[in-house]
């Protein structure tokens, strides 16, 4: 690296900026933004980036950081932008299209989405989920299914036919199913929305639909999505492992902090 780029005008390492206002902070951990913002070219980097944008900065990132056991040029750079040590970051986390397919899934609901990410640490795979699903409700909210194209309104005999779920779903009652629901025709997963609601609630939605064309479940969703910390993990509000200073946005608690679990 330049010499010239090691320190900025009063002697600071940019590489350990204060993040206090960063609105990338808001989408992925504090190491990660400051690494984002020291390889930074010319180009001004986006304060909302688009889908390809992200998923780029954590692609890269997570390779940089699975380099680091073996290269020392690589954990040099790990280390100057990361206050967890790196032998507590994961070589392999959950991949950012990953971590966003549960999501969707799931309609969005962290704690379910997690449980589709098991076998990874819980406290990374919290981590994620929490900035990507802010990322969702915020600069990504237009790759959500709540913004997909309206579906046809279904049939209505079809609809009555699912409130009494089936064994198994066919593709015409899936497409069914979201639309009364949801007014898309994919988006979320059956088992998702089932595990998200309840099939009674699901039931009594349907019924809305069928009655007053009503969708009281895509409501529910957005209204969580909106809230940025509806039900499930986030990691902001997770305790340190130790003595320091309060997580927040634009801080790094990294993997093995403590992160709250709200029963869903």
């Amino acid at each position: 690296m330049d010499a010239g780029r090691d320190r900025d005008d009063a002697g600071r390492d940019p590489a350990r900026a204060d993040l206090d206002g960063d609105p990338l902070a808001a989408f992925m951990p504090g190491r990660m933004v400051r690494w984002v913002r020291a390889q930074a070219g010319p180009e001004p980097v986006p304060d909302a980036p688009d889908r390809a944008t992200l998923a780029r900065w954590y692609k890269d990132f997570d390779a940089l950081v699975a380099a680091a056991r073996s290269s020392p040029e690589a954990r040099a750079a790990v280390e100057r932008v990361s206050d967890v040590p790196l032998d507590r970051l994961p070589v392999k986390p959950p991949a950012f299209s990953k971590v966003c397919a549960a999501l969707h899934a799931t309609c969005y609901d962290a704690g379910l989405a997690a449980s589709r990410l098991a076998g990874a640490d819980p406290a990374v795979v919290a981590e994620r989920i929490g900035h990507l699903r802010r990322w969702l409700a915020t600069a990504g909210r237009s790759t959500t299914w709540l913004e997909a194209a309206p579906a046809p309104d279904p049939d209505p005999a079809v609809v009555e036919e699912l409130l009494t779920p089936p064994r198994s779903f066919t593709t015409d009652q899936v497409r069914a199913l979201f639309g009364a629901l949801f007014g898309v025709d994919k988006g979320p997963s059956v088992p998702g929305v089932r595990e998200r609601f309840g099939d009674e609630r699901v039931r009594e939605a349907l019924l809305a639909y069928l009655r007053t064309g009503e969708r009281p479940l895509r409501e529910a969703v957005a209204a969580d999505l909106a809230a940025g910390s509806g039900p499930g993990l986030d990691p902001d509000l997770g305790p340190s492992p130790g003595p320091g200073p309060a997580s927040g946005p634009g801080s790094d608690p990294g993997p093995g902090s403590g992160a709250r679990a709200d029963a869903s």
